[in-house]
């Protein structure tokens, strides 16, 4: 089985930040919090914080982007409609029916493009649209936890992924692809 992260392996960047500047540039009241969301993405990429730090930080900016329920849903399609060429063909191509993705994007950004990715098998994080929280468990070392949980008999063959975030998704499986846009570099 192969497992694939999404954000900069298969979507060229990051859906949900894409989503928040997509919103942000819809409603500028949201401006003012772009500097502190660019703060907590940069220090979570390069592995300066732990994924619940990342989460509970991120949740204070939540409330505000969630405020206006039905603004985000209408908004989810043309944020496709615009963003769809950020998807990489050429990884969607290596993705089996069987096969995994597992993303800490939310399912209700997600659930527009499931069936392009060619997998039923999508683990994403939960956002409570009611009540501004997150559950963003399946990030870097939770991944291998929640994906044993959802497939306890499956052995992971090959792991896609653009960051060293995913080192325990890593150590786990036989084969590991390091991938920036579009390149795979096999480093294990």
């Amino acid at each position: 089985m192969q497992v694939f992260d999404f954000d900069n392996t298969i979507y060229h960047g990051e859906s949900t930040f894409d989503f928040a500047m997509f919103i942000i540039k819809r409603k500028k009241s949201l401006l003012k919090y772009i500097p502190g969301i660019l703060k907590l993405l940069i220090k979570y990429k390069k592995c300066k914080m732990n994924s619940l730090e990342f989460q509970k930080e991120l949740e204070k900016f939540t409330s505000a982007f969630l405020e206006n329920k039905k603004f985000i849903q209408d908004s989810i399609q043309e944020f496709w409609q615009k963003n769809k060429k950020k998807i990489d063909l050429s990884m969607v191509e290596k993705i089996g029916k069987k096969d995994v993705i597992l993303t800490c994007s939310p399912s209700f950004l997600l659930e527009p493009i499931l069936k392009e990715l060619h997998t039923k098998n999508i683990i994403t994080s939960e956002i409570d649209l009611e009540k501004g929280k997150i559950n963003f468990l399946n990030f870097g070392p939770n991944k291998v936890e929640i994906f044993q949980k959802k497939f306890p008999k499956a052995k992971i063959d090959t792991v896609y992924t653009d960051s060293y975030n995913d080192q325990a998704l890593m150590d786990v499986a036989k084969n590991v692809y390091l991938v920036k846009r579009g390149i795979c570099s096999k480093i294990k």
